[in-house]
């Protein structure tokens, strides 16, 4: 991994924040609700907004497999159905999704304010 990729600084203050850092990537779409609690922590938003980040991509993600596996399903109906074994892919979609959300979880209670690609930035943006 870059350099760009993860912040090294130990951006929790208190045990709170890296207990609730991790319980933002426990609650998914729910993690708003630690943002506008807790608005004065930069440390709680920025994992908080991660977290919701994270879960926009996971749903466009399988959302397009959804979408791509049924069109493969019907497209191929007429020479067995093959297309249904695309739908093999999203429970290993899915493991790698907890898997990152294990690591990040693991990450803010840490104290460390683990940027993933892409939408870590997003994040320390909107957080500040």
């Amino acid at each position: 991994m870059s350099g760009d990729n993860k912040s090294a600084s130990k951006g929790a203050g208190s045990d709170d924040s890296k207990v609730l850092g991790a319980i933002a990537y426990f609650l998914g779409f729910f993690a708003i609700l630690l943002y506008l609690i807790k608005k004065e922590d930069k440390f709680v938003k920025f994992h908080s907004i991660q977290s919701i980040l994270l879960n926009v991509v996971w749903m466009v993600v399988f959302t397009v497999l959804m979408i791509g596996s049924m069109s493969l399903t019907v497209v191929t109906a007429m020479m067995g159905g093959i297309g249904g074994l695309s739908m093999l892919c999203l429970p290993f979609v899915g493991l790698g999704v907890l898997v990152i959300v294990l690591f990040m979880m693991w990450k803010a209670f840490s104290g460390e304010m683990y940027k993933l690609p892409f939408i870590g930035d997003l994040a320390d943006k909107y957080s500040s």
